[in-house]
């Protein structure tokens, strides 16, 4: 166990995850939940809450999930899948997940899906892989869910992709980063809890997020945003597969029940958010700029001779995956 953490924040991560056994005698199983996202207005952290007090509902009491936002555990962004694999985490939100599972960045290529009828459709097909990554982590995967498209966002003038040339934005992938060093720019990875102070203090001029997500959480900390971005950004609610094994049949399907109609209730509401968010935004001072058409073909041709790179470096796998997405997409 705790395989990916040590000193300090193993033992705090302990503490955590021990409140579990504390409830062993009541007969009651004490889980710790944790998403990356900084914010309860958030459709994912309402999602997670939605299923924490449904399964405290349905079981009557007998399993109760501790939820944690982003920032709330020491747990960064980027590890939990890792505290999902070690147990300290028994129910996550990973949406920072591809330096662990590196198979998933198919879905964040940029250019490759540029619709939400496309991603359903990439999503099906890689359904089994990321099943087969988090499986070899010892961890199960629950749902799946995406934001609308990430598009770009900054303090500095933004009306085009001319503009990302010079500019820092934080990104969500490494697929993001060789998006903008292709266009000139550059690409800092943070978490979303970092992000105010990172956008407060220069370390990035902007980020790639939706209105829904990010957008309307760092508002106050951005003036321009342009609307067309290179990918969409997927999140999966996973368990650690030793916790949900030692859990009653009953309370397993349970909460597959709950996680399989939470996962889509998120993609759904964040899609209704978007255009509204993205209006009162606009009214609220930031300059929108709706996406140029001539700004999208130049931009998939720039990208696309990477798609096979990355998936050969990757590996066989990847390859044969990227295949299967590129033939559904006739792309």
């Amino acid at each position: 166990m705790l395989k990916h953490f040590t000193g300090a924040v193993c033992a705090a991560l302990l503490v955590v995850a021990g409140q579990g056994v504390l409830h062993g005698a009541a007969a009651q199983t004490n889980w710790t939940a944790y998403t990356y996202t900084p914010a309860m207005t958030i459709a994912p952290a309402r999602g997670m809450a939605r299923i924490a007090e449904a399964m405290e509902k349905e079981t009557n009491g007998a399993l109760k999930i501790n939820l944690h936002i982003g920032g709330g555990l020491p747990i960064g962004a980027t590890d939990i899948s890792n505290a999902l694999s070690d147990n300290v985490v028994q129910l996550g939100d990973d949406g920072f997940f591809q330096g662990n599972l590196p198979v998933t960045g198919i879905l964040r290529l940029p250019m490759l899906i540029v619709t939400p009828e496309e991603f359903d459709k990439a999503k099906e097909i890689m359904r089994p892989y990321f099943e087969k990554a988090y499986d070899k982590r010892g961890v199960m995967l629950l749902g799946h869910y995406y934001y609308p498209l990430q598009v770009a966002w900054s303090r500095k003038p933004l009306t085009s992709f001319k503009d990302m040339n010079g500019l820092k934005l934080r990104v969500t992938s490494p697929e993001q980063a060789e998006f903008m060093k292709r266009l000139g720019g550059s690409g800092v990875t943070i978490g979303s809890s970092d992000v105010p102070s990172a956008l407060d203090r220069g370390v990035v001029d902007g980020v790639f997020t939706a209105s829904s997500g990010g957008g309307k959480v760092w508002k106050d900390l951005l003036k321009y945003n342009y609307r067309l971005g290179p990918n969409f950004f997927d999140g999966v609610i996973a368990v650690n597969k030793d916790a949900f094994n030692k859990l009653p049949a009953a309370t397993q399907a349970k909460l597959k029940q709950v996680v399989a109609e939470t996962a889509p209730w998120i993609t759904n509401t964040l899609r209704d958010e978007e255009n509204e968010t993205t209006a009162q935004l606009a009214k609220g001072g930031i300059i929108v700029t709706p996406a140029k058409a001539e700004d999208v073909a130049p931009a998939a041709k720039l990208m696309a001779p990477y798609w096979d790179q990355w998936a050969k470096q990757k590996g066989a796998e990847a390859t044969e995956a990227l295949a299967k997405v590129r033939a559904a997409l006739g792309r």
